[in-house]
């Protein structure tokens, strides 16, 4: 592994290099092979868990081109180059100012799941090499043909994008010969596994461990809408969705219609109010998602403010997560970081600041003075406490004082 790496290093030095919308032509290429190979990488995802071609169309391969496109419009102003300069510049920094540039960690580990072996681990590739990173990616178990697909179909070096086997040691072998960041979709008990091995080496990482997630009927919600939405997210990739819904938290009033309605086996639960939902909610060890049907939108987003969870959808499960701008990650036991989106891109590289003085005057460097304890509390008076006339000629008193 320590060879690997170590070409994986090589690779990375000359792709950073690179200007971002070379980086970002790889992207638009392969979106362009995947478009007119579609239905051949769909049965690629398939054939791990025997699903059927046309659903991880729709679930892995739609949302992987649109996470492509994402990329080929938004990388540029994602990662740009911010400078600060005078606007909101303490007053006592004058001359001061400094560059904020997004740089790649190096090599990058991206550790696949088994129940979406295309979509989740390709996107992550995707961000962290148009950051400018190297990637080792380890699919799970029997889920390295789609991968390898892409990676036959990238105009890129050859150790830029290098696949792992599949076993698990791979992937602590990685971590233990030396690798800059990792992300890991998968369980809570994988997950900790590797993360003790990443301590040993301070190696940061993105971990998404899954959860159990709620659904929450208000009394005024659309039963048949919830119903089937219960039922559809229960349904997709045979259950196997990390956002499957685990709980229903349906009002007492309408609690007993919803059942009646429901086609999935799931555990239903009843609630008299928002705040003994939430309270229920607030127990959970897991915080991924969680869905609210409700009429009332308004109410809806309120109560879904106070939820302790990555992130929550009104009146649907699951498919607007497939947005390419959405951030996906949980809190607690499901987990942290962020990956797809911007903040996902953000996560393949760490802000890299270089600030620079202009001018003469550099008061620090000068020696001590008896006076500096009175000067800097009257400049503290009146920077930052209530303005006065009596602030002002204190401070214009003390530092004359000062020179004196």
């Amino acid at each position: 592994m320590i060879a690997e790496i170590a070409a994986a290093r090589q690779a990375q030095r000359k792709w950073e290099a690179e200007p971002l919308r070379r980086r970002l032509e790889v992207v638009r290429r392969l979106r362009l092979a995947i478009a007119v190979e579609a239905t051949a990488l769909a049965r690629l995802a398939a054939a791990p868990n025997d699903r059927p071609v046309a659903e991880k169309l729709v679930s892995e391969v739609i949302p992987l081109l649109d996470a492509c496109r994402f990329l080929e419009k938004n990388a540029s102003w994602i990662l740009r180059e911010k400078r600060h300069g005078a606007r909101g510049r303490p007053l006592w920094l004058r001359g001061s100012s400094f560059v904020v540039r997004r740089k790649p960690f190096g090599v990058v580990l991206v550790v696949g799941p088994g129940n979406y072996p295309l979509f989740l681990p390709a996107v992550q590739l995707l961000q962290a090499l148009v950051a400018g990173n190297a990637v080792l990616v380890k699919p799970a178990e029997n889920c390295s043909a789609s991968l390898g697909w892409l990676r036959a179909h990238m105009s890129i070096a050859p150790n830029l994008v290098q696949l792992l086997p599949e076993p698990p040691e791979s992937a602590r072998a990685a971590v233990r010969a030396g690798v800059d960041k990792v992300v890991f979709t998968g369980s809570s008990e994988n997950g900790r596994s590797l993360l003790a091995i990443m301590a040993e080496r301070n190696t940061p990482g993105v971990f998404e461990l899954s959860g159990a997630d709620s659904v929450f009927v208000r009394q005024d919600a659309d039963l048949l809408r919830a119903a089937k939405a219960i039922d559809f997210g229960r349904r997709l990739n045979a259950g196997n969705t990390c956002m499957a819904p685990q709980f229903v938290f349906a009002h007492a009033n309408v609690v007993k219609r919803l059942r009646e309605m429901l086609e999935a086996d799931i555990e239903v639960r009843s609630f008299s109010s928002d705040a003994e939902a939430l309270e229920s909610a607030r127990a959970a060890e897991f915080g991924l998602g969680a869905s609210i049907f409700s009429a009332d939108e308004m109410a809806a987003r309120a109560f879904a403010q106070q939820l302790p969870t990555g992130f929550v959808t009104i009146n649907d499960m699951i498919v607007a997560t497939a947005d390419p701008r959405f951030p996906f990650g949980g809190v607690r036991a499901s987990g942290f970081g962020t990956t797809r989106g911007a903040e996902g891109l953000l996560e393949m590289t760490y802000p890299h600041v270089v600030a620079t003085r202009r001018g003469r005057s550099l008061p620090h460097l000068g020696k001590s003075h008896p006076a500096d304890a009175a000067l800097f509390a009257a400049y503290i008076r009146n920077a930052y406490g209530r303005r006065s006339w009596s602030s002002a000629r204190e401070l214009i008193r003390v530092a004359r004082k000062r020179r004196a």
